[in-house]
């Protein structure tokens, strides 16, 4: 009863300090920071799946991961992750120690619980993109068994149904709109991997599960490192599983000769960093073409990749780049195009200061510190929030530690009323308030990853879980995070 009573106390020191105002706020780390590279549908690149994902098998950290580029900008620390989907999430933290592209690993926590494919959301520096991930139904987490179908009487012969879709430009790298479709017949279901004998420049892979048996098709995509040489023309590209090889075809052509008119470029849209670009995030520009051709373009600078394909004719044409990923940084930015290059200025805006921020379904809610406390009162330790948005939405929330000091890795339950506790409140201007605290049955706040750096007076961390509004209705909160400096 004393403890119930300590904490209430605490709650109402925050709240009665709530109107004042923190104005100074630092970085206790020196956090790293880049862009997630992805293809234009959002995937991630190099989108690499690895291990087996079984319904009710506990995942293995060291086996079960996914792989993502990373265009580094500023080396230093950094936490990758995902959303929790079915059971299990990806996490990768390290530090970055060299600028430009790398590859982080990120590896598997959790435990699937239904079988299917599941899209992750991976995240960082205000950058996302999408890996998809299948898991296997229970006792099914073995290599598949399957051969290639074939048809036609040649040695050897055609690849049964294949389809290379795509344009296939000499001297121009591949990308995830050059594939071949190819027909297999699935004994038993499992994971599988098929490449191509490397041909022309030219490789075509595909890593996946097979979750049903009989005839199906499988897709294979050019690898990015792959550049079509020689002449135009049909290239024939050999392919191996198993004791059966099989051919498929794929026609090279003769790219545009074309030079960019840099001074007729109109950028449309705006460009914030850390905000993804969308539809209006667009460039117009003239492009003088000597020969007619198809062409594939493909120009990116400080997180973002503006792209577009299609046939020039001889003479001027009218193109439009469609931009795609997220600005890393603000400032201005001079996009290269063409070889020798011209170049095209974007101008990058900063991205607004956010200390705190969660989601409520899809909607996220966010905004900057009002208010920081950090007291000691009896023997335990209160720390308290307040902040608000420019919707004038209010978060506020208290940290209790009974035992003494909020201390990195620790964790407080807003529903524990005997260990470290607390209390959240969010109150809309329109009258609606949702609340979690040992009082209010059928709620728990859970706030963890907490670090605290004593030196810079700055804690961080993360919450989640379920309040209720003034109705009685509950609802679920997540990918809960804050930052606060105290006084």
């Amino acid at each position: 009863m004393k403890k119930h009573l300590i904490y209430w106390l605490a709650l109402g020191m925050l709240v009665m300090t709530g109107c004042q105002k923190e104005l100074s706020f630092e970085l206790g780390n020196t956090p790293g920071h880049g862009s997630l590279q992805d293809e234009a549908s959002g995937d991630c690149l190099p989108k690499t799946v690895n291990g087996v994902y079984e319904v009710a098998t506990p995942l293995v950290a060291a086996t079960n991961t996914i792989t993502v580029d990373v265009d580094v900008t500023e080396t230093g620390t950094y936490v990758i992750t995902t959303d929790t989907v079915n059971g299990f999430y990806f996490r990768a933290t390290g530090t970055f120690t060299a600028l430009g592209m790398t590859t982080v690993t990120l590896r598997a926590n959790g435990t699937p619980f239904a079988a299917g494919t599941q899209n992750f959301v991976v995240s960082f520096d205000g950058t996302v993109c999408d890996v998809q991930v299948t898991t296997l139904p229970s006792g099914a987490g073995g290599p598949a068994t399957f051969t290639l179908e074939t048809s036609g009487t040649a040695t050897p012969p055609n690849c049964s149904g294949a389809t290379a879709a795509g344009t296939y430009i000499i001297g121009t790298a591949l990308n995830s709109s050059n594939t071949v479709t190819l027909s297999v017949n699935v004994g038993t279901i499992g994971t599988y991997t098929l490449s191509s004998t490397a041909t022309n420049g030219m490789t075509f892979t595909r890593t996946g599960v097979f979750t049903t048996t009989g005839v199906q098709n499988v897709v294979l995509t050019g690898t990015p490192s792959s550049i079509p040489t020689g002449t135009p023309g049909t290239i024939t590209v050999p392919i191996t599983h198993g004791a059966i090889t099989c051919n498929f075809q794929v026609i090279t052509v003769a790219g545009a000769s074309y030079s960019f008119d840099c001074s007729s470029a109109t950028v449309n849209g705006t460009y914030q960093a850390g905000v993804a670009l969308g539809a209006g995030n667009t460039i117009d520009i003239t492009v003088n073409a000597t020969s007619g051709g198809p062409y594939n373009i493909s120009a990116s600078i400080n997180g973002m990749t503006f792209s577009a394909s299609g046939t020039f004719t001889t003479g001027a044409n009218n193109i439009t780049l469609a931009g795609s990923g997220s600005p890393t940084n603000s400032g201005t930015f001079n996009l290269p195009l063409g070889t020798p290059p011209c170049t095209v200025s974007i101008i990058c805006t900063a991205a607004p200061s956010i200390d705190w921020s969660f989601k409520q379904g899809t909607t996220t809610y966010q905004g900057n510190t009002d208010n920081v406390t950090y007291q000691s009162i009896m023997g335990f330790t209160n720390f308290g929030y307040s902040g608000t948005n420019a919707a004038i939405e209010t978060l506020i929330f208290s940290l209790v530690d009974l035992a003494g000091g909020i201390t990195s890795s620790d964790t407080y339950n807003t529903a524990s009323t005997t260990s470290n506790t607390g209390a959240f409140i969010f109150n809309f201007p329109a009258g609606d308030i949702w609340t979690a605290d040992p009082g209010t049955a059928g709620t728990s706040v859970i706030f963890n990853n907490i670090t605290h750096n004593t030196a810079t007076k700055t804690i961080t961390g993360k919450f989640a879980g379920t309040v209720k509004n003034m109705a009685g209705g509950s609802v679920s909160i997540t990918n809960g995070t804050f930052t606060a400096v105290y006084p």
